[in-house]
């Protein structure tokens, strides 16, 4: 579910980035033709959907994010957004090419943010890892919170664990050494861990 909902925002994202960017256009370069068209019912209706759904989706990726994923960088993303709003409609709303172009930067930085976010490697907090199964070495070491429960969740580029091709080999290698936002666990593992831990990660394309 949290994945379908992640999609969903994701693709309200680009439309809501596109439509502001459009209007910012129309109303910069004074294009009478596209400032008619975007004052139609039907566009504004459009926009009130788009709008909504950025934000319902948003709040609902908010509320159920891994504590670990909660950093400076996303909470400043949130301001971003919550002040680029009102002064959107605002500048749109009055023609105002100062707060319609100001709208459009912090929405904009804040998508930047959002990526930036997206890439910072989850740190694992603890200095020694002491569960003793597979299933409690994944949740101690945060994988869930980009592989999730069913390793599919596929968060901050995480692989689907379901339909990975990797060798062992190459889950050990990966597992220790990390990869883009995931970190490695070379100095936090023993090497039984390691191997229930790779052992557990195999279990999710069996099921």
């Amino acid at each position: 579910m949290y994945t379908g909902f992640l999609h969903m925002h994701k693709t309200a994202v680009i439309l809501f980035l596109a439509f502001y960017f459009l209007k910012w256009i129309a109303l910069t370069f004074n294009l009478e033709g596209m400032k008619t068209f975007f004052a139609k019912k039907s566009l504004r209706i459009f926009e009130m959907v788009i709008s909504t759904l950025f934000l319902a989706t948003g709040i609902y990726l908010m509320v159920n994010l891994a504590p670990e994923m909660r950093s400076n960088l996303l909470w400043i993303k949130i301001a971003l957004v919550l002040t680029s709003i009102p002064l959107a409609v605002v500048g749109f709303k009055r023609g105002n090419k100062i707060l319609a172009t100001l709208s459009v930067l912090l929405i904009v930085a804040s998508y930047g943010l959002a990526e930036m976010h997206k890439k910072r490697p989850i740190v694992n907090k603890e200095k020694t890892v002491t569960a003793t199964t597979g299933e409690d070495i994944y949740k101690a070491n945060n994988c869930a919170v980009c592989h999730g429960q069913d390793g599919k969740l596929m968060l901050n580029d995480a692989k689907d664990l379901t339909s990975s091709a990797l060798s062992r080999a190459d889950i050990e290698y990966q597992i220790l050494n990390g990869k883009n936002a995931m970190p490695g666990y070379k100095n936090t593992l023993t090497t039984e861990q390691l191997k229930l831990l790779t052992d557990y990660v195999e279990t999710f394309r069996k099921k």
